[in-house]
């Protein structure tokens, strides 16, 4: 049930992409204690972006979850923020990350509701 989506104003090989998603969705699963069997990531393609009024590289995370506890927000920022700059060379300071509590009634999976 956990969703990732990552914008960004860069291009990155797929190779680049599935390595960092696979990452990410291990991250999730460990840190969240959900089976990574129901994480979903997504990186879409290069878009125009803007920070700070600059077009330098940067890099938006978009963190969907059902229960996702804000005790665990502070140390999944910093750890994405940090996966980001290790691997697609973004500093940390040009990465924004959003993490949004889904209600249960409102994810659906196979057919039903979680």
């Amino acid at each position: 049930m956990p969703y990732l989506k990552v914008q960004t104003n860069e291009s990155f090989s797929n190779k680049k992409q599935q390595s960092f998603l696979k990452e990410c969705s291990a991250l999730i699963s460990f840190e969240l204690g959900k089976p990574e069997k129901y994480v979903m990531t997504a990186f879409e393609p290069k878009i125009e972006m803007t920070l700070s009024g600059s077009a330098e590289p940067a890099m938006f995370l978009q963190l969907k979850s059902i229960g996702l506890p804000d005790t665990k927000t502070k140390d999944l920022s910093n750890k994405f923020a940090s996966l980001v700059e290790e691997q697609l060379k973004i500093p940390k300071d040009r990465v924004y990350v959003e993490f949004m509590d889904v209600p249960r009634g409102f994810w659906g999976w196979n057919g039903i509701l979680f």
